[in-house]
This record gives structure tokens, sequence and C-alpha cells, in this order.
């Protein structure tokens, strides 16, 4: 990765984030595109490095319309401000390297590269050999965003907001390493409860996506955001209406609401797995009554709102530090940080520094959590404000119980227009004194947060995929997590049955155990919880690719 310095910054200006009248201009971030190379067969060439991988073959993309129209796209659109992120993060790490007295590497210093590729979706990967027209290979270990890449998705603006999710990704993993393997197999969504490690590496990524929204100049994208588009037409299908979600949700803090039960749920013999199908992605939330903690994050969409929230907060985004803090991002100290680093960077710089500490925390604690405690550590004096967002953004459930039922109620009292009965509850003195105990120490960001009691459900096979029709996968079920057509896929337990088990969960805040479940089931369906939680404890943790 180039160094930044000022001989660059007289180069044009680039998309910034929200624009800063500091007399710099902002050097254009490189992003080398990259194409596969492919046999007789039209397969994607793989060799074999030096330590014994197989990484696949590419080319510098020849000259086309649709190369230039992506270079363009990459420096014009929100797409050139994570690329600048990128580089931000990448420059944090080899400054840690350097002063921990550790080797160099080359990953750090690498441009970006984007594969148009020709395979669906998009993913964020590592290493490949670059082919010159010679035949010559040189081995780069170095990440690349995989993106299948038309005219069509760049017009669309659908190529900005996948590219600067995948990048989201890349950027996640240079200052936190790998993402922590969970244990939900379930495909995940914006929607969608997996769990702890899943929602913050997905929820990271899913924020640059409605920071997109509010920068793009894309017509398309914003119909999208007035509403003035056939939007409701055009989201019939998962993973558009999953898109959609993730800049409505997100802003108008969807996810940390609880979803009503597919009415499928209510036959006499419902099929277990179309209503299991219809509760994981449906888009209905109901607005008066919460997720508990636990849920909350573990919902990918509830972190990319957390995140969203926390990059766009005035204060975070207003407090400067301290010169040495920009060091490793500026590579001169004598320049003054507000005249080269805008207000959302500086939010972003902090919560990477943060991430970069994620390393030495506990694994067993919720990821989220963690991250807001290392930032507290770091930046006391601005411990109170990214406090004070979590607990208001997760409506105080995560610390505690009284607490979410008190705003599960006001908001049923305010929703209704009780006047008397909204006063009466006084949810917000209670937040506030909620914040004030946690600023202080009383009380931990994840003390209404129980265990995770994973369980194994050999019998009920899942897709990885919603809309693919082989069942491979074995449901894992978090106890804390499980909704009700979750437990009814566990034989023996029905609609009834579920509900008393989430009543019994709601009424304690969390399980500690399978045992505390003893008074809510019979004796044989104890003993089948029992055999599927030493089932899962035999299970290997699932990454993801």
């Amino acid at each position: 990765m180039r160094k930044l310095s000022l001989s660059l910054l007289v180069l044009a200006v680039a998309i910034s984030g929200r624009a800063q009248s500091s007399g710099f201009a902002r050097p254009v971030v490189p992003c080398e595109i990259v194409v596969p190379a492919l046999n007789a067969n039209h397969v994607v060439l793989t060799a074999t490095a030096p330590d014994g991988r197989a990484y696949p073959v590419f080319h510098v993309a020849p000259p086309s319309e649709l190369v230039a129209h992506v270079k363009r796209g990459l420096e014009t659109s929100y797409a050139q401000q994570v690329l600048r992120m990128d580089r931000y993060a990448r420059d944090l790490v080899a400054a840690k390297r350097v002063k921990a007295g550790l080797s160099d590497e080359a990953w750090l210093h690498a441009p970006m590269y984007l594969l148009i590729s020709g395979e669906e979706g998009g993913f964020a990967r590592f290493g490949f050999w670059l082919e010159d027209d010679a035949r010559k290979r040189q081995l780069i270990l170095a990440g690349y965003v995989d993106l299948v890449i038309t005219d069509d998705s760049v017009n669309t603006g659908d190529f900005e907001e996948i590219f600067s999710h995948e990048l989201g990704h890349l950027i996640l993993k240079a200052l936190a390493g790998a993402p922590e393997a969970g244990q939900s197999r379930k495909m995940h969504q914006s929607m969608t409860v997996t769990d702890y490690p899943t929602a913050f590496d997905e929820g990271f990524a899913e924020h640059f996506q409605p920071l997109v929204r509010d920068a793009t100049t894309n017509s398309y994208l914003s119909k999208l955001n007035s509403g003035t588009g056939a939007s409701d037409l055009e989201l019939f299908w998962l993973s558009a209406a999953d898109g959609q979600l993730r800049t409505d949700g997100v802003k108008r803090n969807l996810f940390i609401h609880l979803k009503p039960l597919p009415e499928i749920a209510f036959g006499d013999s419902p099929d277990l797995y179309r209503m299991f199908v219809s509760s994981e992605t449906s888009t209905a939330f109901l607005p008066t009554e919460l997720k508990n903690g636990q849920q909350m994050l573990a919902s990918e969409g509830v972190i990319a709102t957390l995140f969203y929230r926390m990059v766009n907060d005035e204060q975070l985004r207003n407090h400067y530090r301290e010169a040495l803090f920009y060091q490793p991002f500026l590579h001169d100290g004598s320049i003054r940080p507000e005249k080269i680093i805008t207000p959302y960077e500086n939010a972003n710089l902090k919560l990477f520094a943060a991430m970069a500490e994620l390393g030495g925390t506990d694994r067993n604690r919720p990821v989220m959590v963690r991250l807001i405690e290392c930032y507290a550590r770091l930046f006391p004096d601005e411990a109170k404000r990214i406090e004070t967002i979590f607990i208001e953004t997760t409506w105080g459930a995560t610390v505690s119980q009284e607490l979410a039922s008190r705003m599960e109620h006001a908001a049923g009292e305010g929703g209704r227009g009780d006047i008397n009965a909204f006063r009466q509850d006084r949810p917000f003195h209670l937040l506030d004194s909620t914040v004030a105990e946690v600023v202080d120490g009383k009380l931990r960001l994840d003390a209404n947060v129980g265990p995770e009691i994973w369980l194994l459900n050999p019998e009920f096979k899942i897709a990885r995929a919603m809309w693919e029709t082989d069942r491979t996968l074995p449901l894992t079920i978090n106890l804390n997590t499980a909704t009700e057509p979750e437990l009814m896929t566990i034989p023996g337990i029905d609609l009834a049955t579920a509900q008393k088990i989430i009543a019994a969960r709601r009424a304690r805040g969390y399980f500690q155990n399978v045992g505390d479940l003893g008074s809510v089931l019979a004796p044989d369906i104890m003993r089948r919880l029992n055999s599927m939680s030493d089932a899962m404890k035999q299970m290997q943790a699932y990454r993801r690719e």
C-alpha cells in the first residue's frame, strides 16, 4: 500500500465522506482490476505456491468499455472512500507491527485488487498469481474483492454497494484477523439471527451499504432511497428485499425487534421447513416487542445499525485525538489531522484502533461488546458517548431486563397515544440511570446476556442458502436465541411448548443451561435436549466461505 504524503495531496479530489474544506486535495486511491485466466474448458487456472497452497491465476484486465466504467465507479463513488479506509487500516497494522518489532508484510503495502469474476455473488479473498503476457507469474499475497460485474450492475449502483461491503470484510480482517468461527449453520441475512462472530463480520461490512446510498449520485439508488422507484415490485426476490433492508432497516433500527410468527406455524401439522424458512426470511417486525440481548448481538442487522450510528455521530466524528494518534495514517507529524482527515474518517480511525485490540479480549463474550469496551479503554473521555449510543440503540436489552421491558411497554403506550401511561413508565429516566451505571463501571454492557447454549438437531437439515433445494446442513439451535419455529423443529416440541420455553426464557432474562428447562418440559424432551447438547459439543465450529 502506497503511503499518503504531501506530494500526493495535490492530486485530484476523490470521494471521502462528507466534504471538508481543508484546502487540501486528496489523492485517488488505486484499485487494480484483474480477470481470471481460463483453460480450454473455461475453468479458472490454479497454480501451487511454495507454501503448498493452490491459488487462482489472474491477468490484468484488458481495456474495455466495462473496465473503463468500473474504474470510473471506483474513483468517483463511495467505493473510493472505502478504498481509503482500507489503506488507513493497513497503515495502522503496519505501524503496530513496526512498534512491536515484527517483520513487515507485503500485503500491508500492496494495492487493492478487484477481480471481475464469473462466479455468482461477491467475496472477499486473499492470494493469487498474476500472469503477464509472457506467461510469467508473480505470487500476490494480498487481498482482493471477487465480483461478478456487468454494465447493468454499475448503472444500478449494485456494484458500488457490493464492492464496498466486500472490502469491508477485508478491512476488518486486516485489523482483527480472520473472523472467529461460529456455531450457527444458518444462511446469514440482515433479518436473521446467527451467532456473534458471523453477525459482527457481516454487520460491519453491511453498514457500508447505507453509507453508499447516503453519498450516491446514482439515479437508480437515489430512487430506491426516496421511494420514487417501483421498489415494492422490485423487492419480490429475497436478496433484493434483504439489500433494501440493509438501508431502511438500519436507518429505522428495525432489527432490534422481534418478528411475528408466520401464519403457517398455527396450522395443525405445519410443514416445518417451510415454516422455518418463512420465519428466517420475513421482513416484518413488531415495533413494541424486542429481541433479547443475545439475539441482538447475534444479528448482523443490529450490528450494522450500531456501526452506522457510531460513524455518523457528531461527537465521535468531531472529537479529534492528539496528533500522535494520527501518525500511522499521516506519516508527517507536522500536518494537523483536521486538515487531512474528515470527521467521518476520524470516527472510523478510532474504531479501527479498538478493532486492532480485539485479539486480546475474551472470545466467549459478544464481539460487539468487546469492541465498545476496547474503545472505552483507549479513549476514556469518549466512553460515555459510545456506550450511550450502544445502549440507546439496543434499548438497554443487553444490560437490563427491567429496562428492556419498560422500553417495550412505553413503546406500546406511546404508539397508542396513551400519554398518562407513557409518563408513568418513565423509560428514559431509567435509560439515563442505566447508562450512568455502565459508565461508572457498576454494570457491564452484557450484564443481561446469558451463555450460548447450542444444540445439534441432526434430524432437521437446512440448505446453505434459502433458494437452494439441497438440504445438507444440520440445524444448530442456541436455546438463548431460538425462535418458536426453530424450537418446533425438535421432535416433541409443538407451538404451545415452544411458546412455554420462550416465556420461561423471557421471565429469567436467559437460560444458564439446558437444565433450566426442567420445570417446563417433560422428561423425555429433556433427555432429547441433553443428547442434542452433548452432540453439539462434538461438533467443530463452522467456518463460512
